[in-house]
């Protein structure tokens, strides 16, 4: 009879864990109900390349408790076949809402990035209606959104982008050779192919777009932040400027300017606060920053 009761209870338990495991999943992957934030501007925030809907926790975390410049955040994932996954849901209460978002192809290329992208911002704008949105992007994460902003920046089918915060983007890939040392540059040494498509498709930029371009050097000497060139990550000054209706630099200097942990600065999450929330131009800006 013990035996019995012992292998009822091993088989219980067996059916609790399982029937646990595919409740988690069956949350991750249900879509959230459709609510009206028409009139909310999301910020969706955009991981490296190897990361995921964690990766910029600390930003969002940030902007929420210290800045309070959201009150709620949900996480959303685009694997290469497009299917969506969320964890969490946004409500109708839903204040400058926070989206942190991921590829499942975290290696992929931030040009295949920009195409996922477009697909889960037309679910996103179908979902709540939003029509307009700002994006932080790290490294990668900066560069599939200004793809977006070529590609896809007089779309209707999706929000139209407003601000850009690219934060340690290599722009012009990441050779020194390519890039140079002098930061008051006007070209650089070598274009590469990506800032060369950059370059071509300028034109397609929105004039109402705003370009915050945050970039780190670890010392004059060494004008890197230990794997993007500071330059590279100051590329858009060759294609934003002109096009783009506000375009900033931010150069960071010193030790804590390194690249896998630029977005998590304080001076970094401070600078992004300041442009999505407090920063706002009537008339064209060009800010470079030499130092």
């Amino acid at each position: 009879m013990k035996k019995y009761f012992i292998t009822i209870m091993i088989l219980l338990f067996g059916a609790l864990l399982l029937s646990g495991c595919q409740n988690d999943k069956e949350a991750e992957n249900s879509s959230p109900p459709k609510v009206d934030l028409k009139d909310e501007i999301p910020i969706i925030l955009i991981h490296g390349s190897g990361g995921d809907t964690h990766s910029l926790d600390e930003m969002a975390d940030q902007l929420m408790n210290e800045y309070k410049s959201s009150n709620e955040a949900m996480s959303m994932s685009i694997s290469a076949d497009g299917d969506i996954t969320f964890q969490g849901e946004l409500t109708k209460d839903a204040k400058r809402p926070i989206i942190k978002f991921a590829f499942d192809q975290n290696q992929a290329t931030p040009d295949d990035w920009s195409k996922w992208l477009k697909i889960a911002m037309v679910d996103l704008k179908e979902r709540y209606g939003f029509t307009q949105m700002d994006g932080v992007g790290h490294s990668n994460g900066g560069l599939a959104l200004t793809y977006f902003a070529e590609d896809y920046g007089t779309d209707k089918t999706v929000p139209t982008l407003r601000k850009i915060v690219a934060i340690g983007s290599p722009f012009n890939d990441l050779d020194p050779n390519d890039n140079g040392k002098d930061l008051t540059f006007k070209q650089l040494p070598n274009s590469t192919a990506q800032l060369d498509y950059f370059m071509e498709k300028q034109q397609d930029i929105n004039s109402n777009l705003e370009v915050l371009a945050i970039a780190g050097e670890l010392s004059e000497d060494n004008p890197t932040d230990g794997i993007v060139p500071t330059n590279s990550s100051l590329a858009t000054r060759l294609f934003m400027p002109g096009n783009a209706k506000a375009y900033i630099e931010d150069v960071q200097v010193g030790k804590d300017a390194v690249h896998q942990t630029l977005h998590e600065t304080t001076k970094s999450i401070e600078k992004t606060h300041w442009f999505l929330e407090e920063f706002k131009t009537d008339e064209t800006l060009i800010k470079l920053d030499y130092k």
